[in-house]
């Protein structure tokens, strides 16, 4: 749980500068853009790779972006993958990243080349180094979703015992692990509207509120808070066991789970309305 909380905080500290997290490469002298990888976690396969683009630390929601991945990081040339990457922030409030489609063949350190234009003739090409791992962490596409007997409105004696927003919402009505086992197709968004630094959780919620009356008769909204115990003192808090369980080391995070209890779609950081829209209602077509 320590080092849950240190690599929380450690994020939060990125979060905060930039409201996008990830490694930053060396900055050039005549170069004022800057990318970076918000993801924590990359894994060998196709997948949705979120980038942000800052300007003396304020995030840029009007470049034109493309991605290409190149492995080994250095060295080679040859272009590995490649993908445009549109900015995705609709319903988050001004808030928002850059979502390339990459596939990675195999694990190791990559290279990212983000060519950004603005429409002020701004334009740069940077270069972000990540990691790709073989085998996700967290639970990953195609795997069994954890069966966490996660807290509901009928197990405490508010909902703001666990749910930091104000007021808090509506997607306490069932556990994880009765979702899974009543057979229904599942949204489960971590986020904590309190004390997320990077103002990105609060919106995330909101999103995701926005499309639960559509859906709501054939899909599980659940919302799990990211600490516990954190009344009446929160500098008590802690990581609530089903992040713990989960494994996730930032937020917010979306994961769509079907019918069988397999996760199926899954966002990390901030991912607009019609983003999780869609992967709605792929996993239910």
């Amino acid at each position: 749980m320590r080092r849950l909380v240190l690599a929380l905080g450690g994020l939060a500290l990125l979060l905060s500068a930039c409201g996008v997290a990830g490694e930053q490469p060396a900055a050039q002298p005549a170069q004022t853009l800057i990318a970076r990888s918000v993801a924590t976690e990359l894994v060998v396969g196709q997948q949705r790779v979120p980038i942000g683009i800052l300007e003396q630390n304020t995030p840029v929601s009007d470049a034109t972006v493309h991605v290409r991945a190149f492995y080994p990081a250095s060295g080679g040339e040859a272009i590995k993958s490649e993908s445009a990457a549109p900015f995705k922030g609709e319903g988050l409030s001004g808030a928002g990243i850059y979502a390339a489609q990459l596939s990675f063949d195999r694990p190791g350190t990559w290279r990212l080349d983000v060519t950004a234009s603005r429409p002020n003739g701004e334009h740069a090409v940077m270069q972000v180094p990540v990691t790709v791992l073989a085998n996700p962490i967290v639970p990953g596409l195609g795997q069994a979703a954890p069966r966490s007997n996660s807290p509901t409105a009928s197990t405490v004696e508010a909902a703001s015992l666990i749910d930091t927003g104000q007021p808090p919402d509506d997607m306490h009505q069932v556990s994880i692990a009765q979702a899974i086992a009543d057979h229904k197709p599942t949204l489960v968004v971590f986020a904590s509207p309190a004390f997320c630094t990077s103002q990105l959780c609060g919106p995330e919620v909101k999103v995701v509120q926005s499309l639960e009356p559509t859906y709501r008769e054939r899909l599980s909204f659940i919302h799990i808070e990211i600490y516990t115990n954190y009344k009446p003192d929160p500098v008590k808090r802690q990581v609530a066991p089903t992040v713990l369980e989960w494994r996730l080391q930032s937020e917010p995070w979306i994961f769509l789970i079907d019918s069988g209890g397999t996760v199926r779609t899954r966002f990390e950081g901030a991912a607009g309305t019609d983003e999780v829209k869609a992967a709605i209602d792929k996993l239910l077509g």
